[in-house]
């Protein structure tokens, strides 16, 4: 995309559309259906387009935040095929105000990222094995079955919208950082949320020291994409349930959107180690909170 427009804003925006839409399916061990593509694909750029037009207000951030944790937490409890694109779609929002470039316009960055989503759904459609499963559970299926969907998705919420008011007050680049962090960390189970901590805390000690090692050399634009590209290939190698392995890769792709070379670099690497410990901390504690309040409890 900064080929074809010229400007390396939109390139960033297109990039990062896609490379949720990988993670969103991973490992890519069969195709999923069109309309798996294409809810995933507008529920990423939805997010993205309401986090890009959010970012300057501290109300509409938070109020986003609360609605699309609440829909991570629902299709956390339906499962299927949504529940990772879901889960995606937080970060997507989230992370719009990190990647907005200075003086870009939201929908400016929103096209750019739709585009990039889009495009990489048309990759998994025509590069992945056949054939894929169904739509899975509906949110009214969970519905009917659901207080603990009902429930988790309040409890995810919460944890959402702690975790962006207290970004927001630390004079720290990449803050937001922490809310992911939580988001990601948070889960209906003790024994697996406790897992996911320590996997997150520990892949991200490591992929945020070897980018910065890798960066401690300046890197021309062809090789870091080329690093970049290995590393989703790496990704999509481990896939999602190596959660130690998944988030020492994404760290690397995270830091490496945002980084240059040089002692900067250790410094947004330390952040980032920081900011991660943080946020689990605060998934664990919000968790912990609603399940002894008798909340939560009942999700396996």
């Amino acid at each position: 995309m900064t080929t074809l427009t010229g400007r390396g804003d939109l390139g960033v925006a297109g990039s990062f559309g896609a490379y949720l839409m990988v993670a969103s399916f991973s490992p890519l061990d069969s195709r999923p259906r069109a309309t798996v593509l294409v809810a995933a694909a507008t529920g990423l750029s939805v997010g993205s387009a309401a986090g890009a037009a959010a970012v300057p207000v501290l109300p509409a951030l938070v109020a986003g935040t609360a609605v699309v944790a609440a829909v991570q937490g629902v299709w956390e409890v339906a499962g299927g095929p949504l529940r990772m694109p879901a889960a995606m779609s937080a970060l997507a929002f989230l992370l719009a105000g990190v990647n907005l470039a200075v003086g870009m316009p939201w929908w400016q960055y929103a096209a750019g990222f739709a585009a990039g989503a889009l495009w990489q759904g048309a990759v998994i459609a025509l590069t992945a094995p056949a054939s894929g499963p169904a739509l899975g559970e509906s949110p009214a299926r969970v519905r009917a079955r659901s207080r603990d969907g009902a429930v988790y998705a309040g409890t995810l919420a919460v944890t959402g919208v702690v975790g962006v008011a207290t970004a927001w007050t630390l004079a720290v680049s990449h803050a937001v950082w922490l809310a992911t962090s939580a988001l990601r960390v948070a889960k209906p189970d003790a024994p697996t949320r406790h897992g996911r901590a320590r996997a997150r805390v520990v892949g991200t000690l490591g992929g945020g020291t070897l980018t910065a090692l890798l960066l401690t050399p300046p890197l021309t634009l062809l090789e870091r994409a080329l690093v970049i590209a290995l590393t989703v290939c790496a990704m999509q190698l481990a896939g999602a349930a190596h959660y130690g392995w998944w988030t020492l890769c994404l760290t690397v792709v995270a830091l490496f959107f945002g980084m240059e070379h040089g002692a900067e670099d250790w410094r947004l690497a330390g952040v980032r180690m920081g900011l991660t410990v943080a946020g689990g901390a605060l998934a664990l504690v919000v968790c912990a909170v609603a399940e002894r309040r008798g909340v939560g409890r009942g999700h396996r």
